[in-house]
């Protein structure tokens, strides 16, 4: 092995010191830029994997993290403008957990962490102030576990509290939302961060948070107005039901004539009107007597008629009536009962909700049925893509009242309300999608014949820069100094003698120009200098058989002349 490496060594000492300065210089220039190339690379890869410890960052949290990592002598980059920083990837996990532990806030967001070290001495405006301040960091900690929310601000006003009713004002609150790119926030999830914020303080009402986006647009639907915040649930009441309804037909039609083949469109009027009844209802036939008083008046009495002298004389009582004058006799029997009843009373007291269905509204248009062709023999009719041909056809009567039975029971139709159902059968037109798919078609084929000639053009760029640059600077570097075999074969029997009598082989400095310094030319037989020119003609015979030939013909042309 050591003799190969030395063998090779040797090797190319003797073919650099066999070329001229230009291509020494142009071999070193190439090994130079070799050496480079190799040690970027090496120097890249040593670098290692680096990954995303943290994104969408502010400048003042890439700061402090980039401090923490400084003091834990860790390597980082930082990329996207200062928003993200990048650690070796086996370092991610242990910092993430070494961040959280030191209790970094992102965004100078601090909560009621801030009350963990207080001073002696704090005034209660100061203490105030924290208050607001951890109330405030910890609804942004709450808001930014949202699902799309990036980063968020809250500000709150809490007025200063008055014994007067007249002079107090209500608490309110403005967020700033930032959310991520792509995510937009419905009204739902705006009125329930209006919850969030407005339950979080004392005395704050919804409408009066404010919610606006990081372009400045207003999210929030601020009306103070009671009346028109009712309105409002309502026409998105009666909208939700037209829906619901809308999707339950569409659901239930579409299994039968073919998705996308039915449009129902429901207009539900509903009554809001607050209604208590109250009823009262009796039982006649079980009664019950509660209370009985009678009174029962007898008597029986006779007195004589009116006689004597008319007056008052004759009318005084304990008269002795004369003989003979008729008694008068008056007898008295009376009786009273009050009786008192108690009759069985039901009291119904009842309130109906104030979203009642007043009255429905339905219009359903259907698509008819497309069915195959058929010819005289009843086969059928193919097209040239040999698809069956088809052809419009309506439902009839009888499927169409079939339809409107189970859309009449789907959602719930009353005639005697006043609901309304209407389904009728229609022709959808049909788009032409071929001319669009012709012109997607064509555009595909420019961008695939696009991106074709553009590695083509790539790759011919490369092939010419090799053929006209690379292979003929190697070609002028690797050419041998001795252009040919013919400049250092003998050509004539007197230069064959003359190279037996030097023992010295004319050009073969130059090929091999190392002979000189290691073999002594007093060592050389003519074995070895016979063995130099075999091995010379073994490499290119056909020029060895060239030179014979014109030597054995230059012999025979000297013979002549002679």
């Amino acid at each position: 092995m050591d003799g190969f490496f030395t063998n090779m060594i040797s090797n190319f000492i003797e073919f650099f010191r066999s070329l001229d300065i230009s291509r020494k210089i142009g071999l070193i220039s190439i090994a130079g830029v070799i050496v480079v190339a190799l040690t970027a690379v090496i120097m890249y890869a040593g670098k290692g994997q680096y990954k995303v410890l943290y994104t969408d960052l502010t400048k003042d949290d890439s700061a402090a993290i980039a401090r923490l990592l400084e003091e834990g002598k860790i390597n980082y980059q930082i990329t996207d403008e200062g928003k993200s920083i990048l650690v070796p990837e086996e370092q991610v996990e242990i910092w993430r957990l070494e961040i959280a532990k030191r209790g970094v806030n992102f965004s100078g967001t601090v909560g009621y962490e801030i009350f963990d070290k207080q001073s002696f001495g704090t005034t209660s405006f100061v203490q105030k102030i924290n208050k607001q301040r951890a109330l405030e960091g910890e609804l942004v900690k709450t808001i930014m576990h949202l699902r799309g929310v990036a980063r968020a601000r809250v500000h709150l006003s809490i007025p200063e509290s008055s014994p007067f009713v007249t002079e107090r004002k209500p608490p309110s609150a403005s967020i700033v939302l930032d959310v991520e790119r792509g995510v937009t926030m419905t009204s739902d999830e705006i009125k329930g961060l209006q919850s969030l914020v407005s339950s979080s303080v004392d005395g704050m009402r919804s409408h009066h948070v404010v919610v606006i986006d990081s372009r400045g647009k207003k999210l929030s639907e601020n009306d103070g107005d009671s009346m028109s915040t009712q309105t409002a649930s309502r026409i998105a009441l009666e909208a939700k039901m037209n829906d619901q309804y809308e999707k339950r037909i569409e659901d239930i039609l579409g299994r039968v004539v073919g998705n996308g083949k039915v449009i129902a469109k429901v207009t539900v009027k509903m009554d809001f009107s607050e209604k208590v009844e109250t009823q009262t209802q009796y039982d006649q036939e079980n009664t019950a007597v509660v209370s009985e008083v009678k009174n029962e008046q007898k008597m029986q009495g006779v007195r004589p008629s009116p006689q004597g002298i008319p007056g008052a004389r004759s009318n005084l009582p304990g008269e002795q009536p004369q003989p003979g004058i008729p008694e008068t006799r008056n007898d008295v029997d009376k009786s009273l009962v009050t009786r008192n009843y108690n009759v069985p009373t039901t009291v119904t007291k009842s309130k109906k909700p104030t979203a009642d269905v007043q009255e429905i509204s339905v219009a359903v248009m259907v698509d008819g049925k497309r069915v195959p062709v058929k010819d005289k023999d009843g086969a059928t009719v193919l097209n040239d893509e040999g698809l069956s041909v088809t052809k419009y056809q309506p439902w009839t009567e009888a499927e169409l009242a079939n339809f409107q039975q189970i859309v009449a029971s789907a959602i719930g139709v009353n005639p005697n309300r006043g609901d309304k159902l209407v389904i009728k059968n229609m022709e959808f037109a049909t788009e032409d999608l071929a001319e669009m798919e012709a012109i997607m078609r064509a555009r595909e084929n420019r961008e695939i014949l696009k991106n074709v000639s553009k590695y083509l053009m790539i790759g011919a760029l490369i092939t010419l820069f090799f053929f006209i640059v690379v292979r003929p600077f190697i070609q002028w570097l690797t050419e041998n100094t001795v252009e040919s075999i013919e400049d250092f074969l003998p050509r004539t029997l007197e230069e064959l003698e003359k190279i037996q009598a030097n023992q010295r082989l004319p050009g073969l400095e130059d090929v091999l120009p190392s002979i000189e310094d290691k073999l002594n030319p007093e060592k050389i037989e003519g074995n070895m200098l016979r063995e130099k020119i075999i091995a010379l003609v073994e490499q290119n015979p056909a020029k060895a058989a060239q030179v014979v030939h014109e030597m054995i013909h230059a012999v025979e042309t000297q013979k002549e002349i002679a």
